[in-house]
């Protein structure tokens, strides 16, 4: 193992590199400071790669992107209030964050795959995120991470998997992981979940050796939400992680039936509560997949 640091200013990183030559596959993590399920589970990588060698091609891990907004458990860093997955490919001349982006765009460049660690709502399952539709080597990429489903993106601008793919023609994707509750909590299960799933990735590329163990993800359309304009007592009636059909219950709002709309995977569900006004969404789910 080879650790090298890139300054950004005063937000410098480490990235941990293994083996050499192609194919280069490069996993980030902590590009948001507070999301330690992610940052956890590429320590758990650079640990495993310690000990089992590469059959060949490299792997480059940088287990902390933000180390100011992860000093201070915080999405952004706290002296120029920027959301880092925003800003990609950054600007050398810029505030602190955007300074960081464009080493973090640069340090990525040789990249043939890239996959960026991120933590979503404590409520949902894991998934793959990209824009899949755009590119066969995405695709390609997706489909060798053993995760139960793929999510298509809103493609926004500015975030580094969708930048890379977009600019560089690189294979790059998110994996989400659903956070643990409380600050700072990791997901233990689904940390290591995620990690079986990089190692697939590695052994699909021959990098490591032996079979892959799980089985390719389904691929989703982009993730929707519903939300309502009420507050009261909300009652889940589905499950998530199943398919539903338009016209089935998701569930009850101060005793009244809500339907789902239209069919779809439910991602995600919010569990029996009392809502606040500010507190209206319901449940997210995503319609299959696009060609």
């Amino acid at each position: 193992m080879r650790v090298s640091s890139a300054a950004a200013g005063k937000n410098a990183y480490s990235a941990c590199d293994f083996g050499s030559g192609h194919p280069q596959i490069c996993i980030t993590a902590g590009i948001h400071g507070d999301e330690v399920s992610g940052i956890y589970t590429a320590q758990r990588l650079i640990a495993y790669l310690r000990i089992h060698p590469l059959l060949r091609g490299s792997v480059r891990v940088i287990p902390i992107v933000n180390q100011a907004a992860y000093a201070a458990q915080s999405r952004r860093d706290p002296a120029d209030n920027e959301d880092l997955n925003r800003i990609f490919p950054g600007d050398p001349g810029g505030s602190p964050s955007f300074r960081l982006a464009r080493s973090v765009y640069d340090e990525t460049e040789d990249a043939a795959m890239m996959v960026d660690l991120h933590c979503c709502g404590g409520h949902g399952l894991p998934y793959v995120l990209s824009v899949y539709s755009e590119s066969d080597n995405i695709r390609s990429l997706v489909s060798s991470l053993s995760l139960p489903v793929a999510i298509h993106s809103q493609g926004t601008g500015g975030q580094l998997f969708v930048e890379a793919g977009r600019r560089r023609n690189q294979a790059a994707c998110i994996i989400e992981l659903p956070s643990a509750f409380g600050r700072g909590a990791i997901n233990l299960p689904l940390a290591e979940q995620c990690l079986d799933a990089l190692l697939d990735l590695f052994r699909s590329q021959g990098i490591l050796p032996g079979e892959r163990q799980g089985k390719p993800p389904v691929l989703l359309g982009k993730l929707q939400d519903r939300e309502t304009p009420q507050q009261g007592f909300w009652l889940p009636k589905a499950q998530k992680g199943t398919w539903v059909d338009r016209g089935m219950a998701a569930g009850e709002l101060n005793g009244e039936r809500i339907y789902f709309e239209s069919e779809g995977f439910l991602m995600s569900l919010r569990p029996a509560a009392f809502l606040l006004d500010d507190e209206n969404w319901l449940y997210t789910f995503a319609p299959k997949g696009l060609r």
